[in-house]
């Protein structure tokens, strides 16, 4: 049967190029099977590779019902065979880039050779040091990425901490995360010193092709993640260019502190939560790292993060974060200009709080050649097309952030958002539900997929041709609100829901409810802007428009992929389009 088509980096089976929901157990078999190449695979495979070791299910009946549902997304019964007494097998041809012949089912090959970084063992029999481990992580990443780019993709930051204390065979983690080959270690600090031992690994049998350790004082823990990186290159047969080597070391020369880098890497373990907490104790660290070093680039650059993110994670206002994080970003970059995260900095303050799009992507489009191994600026770069409305380029721009971070639950969860935005909705809920298995408590997703049902083509009540999944999206957005941590996104969609969907009476109730939050904790202006224009109190909703823009509202950005704001009014949406620098704008091609 032709037309059928996966694609792992979007982890994603098409038939005819349309895409085809399945649940991610099932797909994930189905890959399975394909890369089999006709070979049988046993129950005990199957279960092993697909639902992992240790976990309790009834075997048999979920490889039953995966199968079912394999059969039923193929369309032929016939195409998935069971061998008695064996395990499965598919009967289909199979076919990469590099076949000549006419496909049956195309198997989208990936783009060269990738390597992971696992998580460095914590080897001080202390939770708490873990930030140091994870720490040393990190910047061995970007190390190695910055050394290899261009000859060999590195596995991002997000999806390999995933591992983190995880025991799971190297085939099976490599096969997961599609690389050639992983890097795993151990790190000890112990009396002034760090010890750090690593070992290359083949990943299509797990044999040890290189092992080393390395040891300094604290002081050259970063030194030393550039003499792993070389050796790591060395180990794999790549020949560096001695400014690739370079690229490697950090902007300035000599040790650094030790207590700079260890408030650091605490800072950084923190920053990576996303949580309005977590990132505000991150900045107590580096502004304590700073008082000791006020020189120490990279801490500055991280605070430039910080305080461009609080405002998109948190309700913190823009004009009490964004302003610092464009003077902490240009002090990063007047200390060592190779700072990655001041230009992601950068880019987030043009992005959503200035709305210059082109000066967005120059940021993002440098601070990705300066990481090629960091996921985050071609996410970025993607959202900036889709929020202006160029959403192919947008999905082909973010295959880029999926091949470097497979599993990251936050990049799977743009790619949801992008094709919302594009109008593509039940294709969203794929990708969405794939991190919320991943990532139950996610807010995030379940806000997406809360709108993914909810959006007009779905719902079924006053607008015409809506389905019965009202219920299922105000369930989503209730899950949503629960783990969001006081973030009101969800109540306005659910607010929304309630009222397209002929429930005013909830509506108007969970309107007042919102109100009355507002008179405790100031919530943003386009929360309550869109729940205004739901229970139809529009001169409301036009006022906290121009309180919106007073204040730089971060949500503006997404008024023209937002169906829901039409109801404003079409003078007054195409006006506040216009305001927002929404209208006949376009970025090249990133």
């Amino acid at each position: 049967m032709d037309g059928i088509e996966l694609d792992r980096r979007s982890f994603s089976l098409r038939r005819h190029g349309a895409i085809v929901r399945l649940d991610p157990k099932p797909l994930e078999l189905l890959f399975l099977l394909v890369e089999s190449r006709g070979g049988v695979i046993s129950h005990d495979e199957a279960l092993r590779r697909v639902w992992g070791e240790n976990v309790f299910v009834n075997g048999e009946a979920a490889l039953y019902t995966a199968v079912k549902k394999i059969r039923q997304a193929l369309g032929d019964a016939t195409l998935i065979e069971t061998v008695t007494g064996r395990g499965y097998r598919l009967r289909m041809a199979i076919n990469t880039e590099s076949d000549s012949a006419p496909p049956n089912i195309t198997l989208a090959s990936p783009e060269g050779q990738r390597l992971a970084i696992l998580p460095l063992l914590n080897l001080s029999n202390d939770p708490e040091q873990d930030y140091f481990s994870d720490g040393l992580t990190e910047e061995l990443i970007s190390a190695v990425s910055r050394l290899l780019r261009g000859q060999m993709g590195v596995i991002a930051r997000t999806s390999v901490m995933r591992y983190r204390n995880v025991s799971k065979p190297v085939e099976e983690i490599a096969q997961e995360l599609k690389v050639d080959y992983l890097v795993e270690g151990s790190v000890k600090r112990d009396s002034g010193r760090v010890r750090v031992t690593v070992q290359l690994l083949r990943s299509v049998d797990g044999t040890a092709l290189w092992c080393e350790s390395f040891e300094r004082v604290v002081d050259d823990a970063l030194a030393m993640q550039s003499e792993i990186a070389l050796a790591t290159a060395t180990a794999i047969g790549i020949q560096i260019a001695p400014h690739a080597a370079a690229s490697t070391k950090t902007g300035r020369a000599g040790p650094i502190n030790a207590e700079v880098h260890d408030r650091y890497l605490r800072a950084r373990h923190l920053l990576s939560q996303r949580t309005k907490p977590a990132i505000q104790a991150a900045m107590r660290y580096l502004q304590e790292a700073l008082a000791i070093d006020p020189g120490f680039a990279p801490a500055t650059a991280s605070l430039a993060l910080c305080y461009a993110v609080l405002p998109i994670t948190s309700l913190l206002r823009p004009h009490d974060c964004f302003p610092a994080a464009q003077s902490l970003a240009s002090d990063a970059l007047s200390l060592d200009a190779s700072q990655t995260d001041a230009h992601i900095a950068l880019g987030l303050v043009d992005f959503w709080y200035r709305r210059d799009w082109n000066a967005a992507r120059h940021h993002f489009l440098h601070a990705s050649t300066l990481n090629p191994g960091d996921s985050a600026p071609p996410m970025f770069l993607a959202h900036i097309h889709s929020i202006l409305g160029e959403h192919e380029q947008a999905l082909t721009t973010l295959g880029a952030a999926l091949f470097l971070d497979p599993i990251s639950p936050i990049v799977r969860t743009h790619h949801g958002h992008f094709l919302y935005n594009a109008g593509r909705s039940l294709e969203a809920l794929l990708p969405l539900e794939q991190v919320l298995e991943m990532a139950p408590h996610f807010w995030v997703a379940h806000l997406m997929r809360g709108k993914a049902l909810a959006t007009p083509d779905h719902l079924q009540g006053e607008i015409p041709g809506l389905s019965a999944t009202s219920t299922e999206a105000i369930d989503s957005f209730l899950l949503s609100e629960r783990f969001a941590m006081g973030n009101s996104e969800p109540l306005a969609f659910r607010i929304h829901t309630l009222a397209a969907t002929g429930r005013k009476a909830e509506a108007e109730e969970a309107f007042r409810t919102m109100l009355e939050i507002q008179t405790r904790s100031p919530l943003p202006p386009l929360h309550r802007g869109l729940a205004a224009v739901a229970v139809g109190a529009h001169a409301t909703a036009l006022e906290l428009i121009e309180e919106a823009f007073a204040e730089n509202d971060v949500r503006l950005v997404f008024l023209l992929v937002e169906s829901r704001w039409s109801g404003l009014g079409k003078c007054q949406y195409a006006d506040a389009l216009q305001r927002a620098n929404l209208v006949g704008c376009s970025v090249a091609s990133s």
